[in-house]
């Protein structure tokens, strides 16, 4: 089975930022999340990997500016005093941070923000928006807190950052996640970039089983809101787009190939002939060899 790989966040940090690994603490805190004292890395530039967590940034001083290509889009602004970066769990892209900044970092487990979305979401999908540079003193006085209990931890330090990370996970979820669009979200279903995504996983492992779970964490939503967000968004079901393209791919190597039937069927992703010839028959109207011979 093929399962999506994300890279462990603190080593991606660290190789983003060339080598320089920030402080972060020792103790793991609840859903696998992590929190890191100030320090300051050098600028860089550099295509983030999409990592296991959830990454929030809060910039103490800074100069120049920032620039981000996230979901097809560019962001850029100055760095300065109070700005947040965010970059939700499984997104990548390309950073350029050129001039010098003092940052401290949370690294926030997708099941610690799942828990808090409970009782916010009420059973809507939902996902985080990444940012740059973005202003929210409410998200960065907590971002604050949390930076000086590293810094100089007090008496009962662990539970004191428990809290304060569910506060952090609340300010997330109603200022920078698609739950502040909930009427948009719930006529559009999946944004384009989004849906783009998507398809491409499906297209570069048309040769590998699939799993629905593996589709929905790629835009971090459970696999019931996320069949839901697609098919509003596409007008069919996950799997049923994943068979349209398998089909299509199939067609073409049939077409251009000398690959046995069962050859091809294997290739895009069907464990036997019977499956491959049952699911061709039913999108293509006929037999896959019958097909071969009817375009040569």
């Amino acid at each position: 089975m093929t399962t999506r790989v994300l890279r462990e966040t603190n080593e991606e940090v660290t190789r983003i930022a060339g080598g320089m690994g920030p402080p972060v603490l020792e103790s793991w805190l609840h859903g696998r999340t992590r929190v890191t004292g100030i320090w300051a890395p050098d600028p860089y530039e550099d295509d983030a990997q999409p990592m296991q967590d959830h990454v929030i940034c809060a910039i103490h001083s800074g100069s120049g500016n920032a620039v981000a290509r996230l979901g097809g889009e560019q962001l850029s602004a100055p760095n300065q005093r109070g700005g947040l970066n965010i970059l939700a769990r499984g997104h990548g892209g390309y950073w350029r941070v050129d001039g010098r900044v003092q940052v401290s970092n949370v690294f926030l487990g997708h099941d610690r923000l799942l828990g808090c979305a409970d009782l916010l979401a009420e059973g809507r999908p939902f996902e985080l928006i990444d940012r740059v540079n973005n202003v929210d003193p409410k998200l960065y006085g907590i971002m604050q807190v949390i930076r000086d209990e590293v810094s100089t931890p007090g008496p009962h330090g662990i539970i004191f950052l428990e809290r304060a990370l569910d506060l952090l996970c609340i300010a997330l979820l109603r200022g920078h996640s698609t739950l502040a669009y909930p009427f948009a979200q719930k006529q559009h279903g999946l944004a384009p970039w989004q849906v783009k995504r998507v398809v491409a996983y499906m297209q570069e492992r048309l040769g590998s089983e699939i799993t629905l779970q593996e589709l929905a964490n790629i835009v971090n939503q459970s696999r019931f809101h996320f069949c839901t967000a697609f098919r509003t968004a596409t007008g069919v079901a996950p799997y049923e787009y994943l068979t349209r393209l398998r089909i299509l791919a199939a067609s073409n190597l049939l077409r251009s190939t000398p690959l046995s039937v069962s050859d091809v069927g294997a290739a895009v992703g069907y464990s036997s002939l019977s499956a491959f010839s049952t699911a061709f028959r039913r999108y293509a109207g006929t037999s896959p060899r019958a097909y071969r011979n009817a375009t040569h």
